[in-house]
């Protein structure tokens, strides 16, 4: 598993909704394809969640990273039990609430996995936007408010090739750096977005978020503990 935690003094303002900026946490979810027998699986291949601490002030980074298809299920874990120690927060991100909790709920039932988190609040950036200038991605919110970006690869890119890390092909550390220093530049340029928020648009009221469900289905969850290969996610 490739995983990397950073810090870094806090220089940012809340100038993004109603609440405390200790309570905001950015998630973005990667997932990639994988080929299992003469079929495409799309299986989440890691992570970046930041938020800042409000014991030292410090902004916290975490990117984590599977490294061979048999790492998706503990990588889940992980997310989950981050979404367990912060339920409560706002979990704030771009597409959060469709594509990347769509995801993540077809891979928690398909590992046969069943939360202990049954429901997290999200502000989901694109839903908040409702703009059609603005709903090409992420970078298009950095560069309408202003923050400089300089990415070298595509959101697609870890899509195409995160598969070539899992087989461990030829030049495989070089795409895990590449996705690593993709995932990095956006996760220090996060809290920047709270910051430059009222320069463009009005503060968000925090009662406006989004409840999304994580608890399974009662037939699901029977038939997990029925066939005895329940993984309890376990905090």
């Amino acid at each position: 598993m490739y995983k990397r935690e950073l810090k870094f003094p806090n220089q940012y303002t809340n100038n993004f909704y109603d609440g405390s900026i200790y309570d905001l946490v950015f998630l973005d979810l990667e997932w990639c394809r994988d080929f299992q027998k003469n079929r495409t699986v799309q299986k989440i291949f890691g992570y970046t969640l930041t938020r800042i601490l409000e014991d030292s002030n410090e902004q916290y980074i975490k990117i984590q990273f599977i490294e061979s298809g048999t790492q998706e299920k503990k990588i889940i874990q992980d997310i989950l039990n981050d979404l367990h120690n912060l339920q409560g927060k706002y979990f704030i991100g771009y597409g959060l609430s469709t594509s990347d909790m769509y995801c993540l709920k077809q891979r928690i039932e398909a590992l046969d996995l069943i939360p202990k988190v049954e429901s997290i609040k999200i502000i989901d950036l694109q839903r908040i936007i409702q703009r059609d200038d603005l709903n090409q991605g992420l970078n298009n919110l950095f560069a309408y408010l202003e923050i400089p970006i300089y990415k070298r690869i595509k959101g697609y890119y870890v899509f195409r090739n995160g598969i070539k890390v899992l087989r461990k092909e030829r030049g495989y550390e070089t795409i895990l750096n590449e996705i690593y220093e993709y995932c990095l530049e956006d996760a220090v340029n996060y809290f920047h977005i709270i910051s430059n928020w009222q320069t463009q648009f009005l503060p968000i009221n925090r009662t406006k978020h989004q409840t999304i469900n994580l608890k399974l289905d009662p037939h699901s969850e029977q038939r997990i503990k029925a066939r005895g290969g329940a993984a309890l996610q376990r905090p």
